[in-house]
């Protein structure tokens, strides 16, 4: 079995690389967004804009071949760690019982592996090549507005330019599906999560079937989504009915809102009567059931307080998306009253990103909740150590240094 604390965290170095991906995407776009400064001439802004666009798109294009080989082989590691993890816990009843057990996937499993492997790379490379063509869509929504604003005199060209620098920084890189769009790292998280989980689904369903078992145990955690909440924790007859409920009608394994559903982070794992001894009592999963937290005088669920800190956490790693789209503008920038008004408000994110950081901790204090320090990190994985690991310390310093100054 995986644990949902494992699931939690176990793709935080590959999406690290996405989101350093991403900050370089709408560094470049600011950087492209000042190059136009001061152009009135339309035939030649509409020229140098086509220009900074195959730029943007060729730029891209090559960060992401250039990650493609060390993303490739971090799916590929995160698939055969969580395979013979699984494997092995799956069967630690039986090891505990003093029975012999083989503790190496099955050759059918080993092909199911590789083929989730080869699948899932291909979807996220899909995924990736996607921003190219909506960083040019953003580049060039937000080099039209500030070349109509200034040109209107409806703002001025130090205005237009910090209005566009920060709408682009405030987009992202984003991924665009047909109802609505994602950030990159969002939509990979999203894809890897499913993906290992179903994966790993699959080869328990034929471990269980090598071995006989007829039960499953669910996994359960603390702030499970209500409607899963129902059925974690539980045992389940695989097949039929008797003193136990039968499997997949119960927990809707298969469904895509399911066990094993999209964003889901409950497993299963064979089960023994007699043998192995239930992973979660009754008390347990009443107590994450009933559990509750206050925060600022109301009362939340589990759930919903981790809502409430991932929302504060897309707002934090927003506003340092901010603050690198900024730096990078203000340093482009050939025109003095740009810079400065640029400058203004890197010292403005700076203090704005100061205060949502002592909130977010606040409201983890409050609710006794963890703060995680790799989720508000726009570029920063866990290394082997369980060290929080930065690509750019360089703009976090500037922002220290601002925000005190400011």
């Amino acid at each position: 079995m995986l644990t949902p604390e494992y699931l939690a965290v176990f793709s935080n170095r590959l999406l690290a690389m996405y989101d350093q991906l991403e900050v370089q995407i709408v560094v470049d776009i600011a950087r492209r967004l000042v190059k136009n400064e001061g152009v009135t001439d339309s035939a030649l802004w509409q020229y140098k804009q086509a220009m900074e666009i195959g730029g943007l798109q060729e730029e891209i294009n090559s960060q992401i071949a250039e990650m493609t080989g060390k993303t490739e082989a971090e799916i590929e590691r995160l698939f055969i760690e969580a395979g013979a993890m699984n494997v092995r816990t799956n069967v630690r009843p039986l090891e505990i019982a003093g029975l012999s057990v083989d503790l190496s996937l099955s050759g059918s499993m080993e092909q199911t592996l590789l083929a989730e492997i080869l699948r899932t790379k291909n979807n996220i490379y899909n995924l990736t090549l996607t921003t190219g063509s909506t960083a040019a869509d953003l580049y060039r929504q937000y080099s039209n507005q500030a070349y109509m604003q200034a040109v209107s005199g409806a703002f001025s060209p130090q205005q237009a330019i910090r209005s566009a620098v920060k709408a682009a920084a405030d987009e992202g890189s984003y991924v665009q599906f047909p109802k609505r769009r994602d950030h990159l790292d969002v939509a990979i998280r999203r894809n890897l999560l499913t993906s290992v989980n179903q994966t790993i689904g699959v080869l328990t369903e034929m471990q269980a079937e090598d071995l006989g078992v007829q039960y499953y145990e669910v996994s359960a955690h603390s702030g499970a989504r209500p409607s899963h909440a129902e059925w974690q924790g539980q045992i389940y007859k695989i097949e039929g009915h008797d003193d136990y409920p039968n499997f997949e009608e119960s927990t809707g394994y298969g469904d895509i809102t399911g066990l094993c559903g999209v964003n889901c982070r409950h497993t299963f794992y064979p089960y023994w009567p007699g043998i192995s001894k239930p992973a979660y009592s009754a008390e347990k999963l009443a107590e994450y059931e009933n559990h509750r937290v206050e925060y600022e005088g109301i009362e939340y669920t589990d759930y919903e307080a981790s809502q409430i800190q991932r929302g504060m956490e897309r707002s934090i790693r927003a506003t340092r998306r901010e603050l690198a789209s900024t730096d990078a503008a203000r340093k482009a920038s050939e025109d003095e009253a740009v810079r400065k008004a640029l400058n203004d408000d890197f010292t403005l994110f700076a203090k704005k990103l100061k205060e949502q950081e002592k909130r977010l901790k606040s409201f983890c204090r409050q609710t006794n909740r963890d703060y995680e320090s790799d989720r508000v990190q726009v570029v920063a994985y866990k290394d082997e150590h369980g060290r929080v690991v930065h690509f750019d310390r360089s703009v976090s310093q500037k922002a220290v240094h601002a925000a005190k100054k400011g």
